[in-house]
């Protein structure tokens, strides 16, 4: 999950997330829309599903981001310098919430950010 990878500004949240699957698994619209549905309840943001990028706050982006990096299996989800994604946000806070909150579909995960920042995960790094 990178600043570089961007939303599709002409798709809703919930449309961005459910593309993944669409594309990568041949999944019909119903049952991709379902899973991003879910993905983004279980990061505490379901509420976003219908707005569009330019409409999400920093956090809400980076939730509907986090939903998007993990509707597909993958052994491992690094998460680089996620300050850059919520600068005005408690991010360790918030990252390691969301990431207990999706603990039984994230196998495991990296957090790469600056040595100084090490001590704000208290060991999830």
């Amino acid at each position: 999950m990178s600043p570089e990878l961007p939303l599709r500004v002409n798709l809703t949240a919930l449309e961005n997330i459910a593309l993944i699957k669409q594309y990568h698994l041949n999944l019909s619209w119903t049952q991709a829309s379902v899973d991003a549905q879910q993905l983004l309840d279980q990061c505490g943001h379901g509420d976003v599903a219908m707005k569009r990028d330019e409409d999400l706050t920093p956090t809400q982006r980076f939730a509907v981001k986090m939903a998007r990096a993990m509707m597909l299996a993958r052994p491992l989800l690094v998460i680089d310098r996620p300050a850059e994604l919520l600068a005005d946000t408690p991010y360790p806070k918030l990252l390691v919430t969301m990431l207990g909150s999706l603990a039984n579909k994230l196998p495991d995960h990296q957090i790469l950010d600056y040595d100084w920042n090490k001590p704000l995960y208290q060991g999830e790094t």
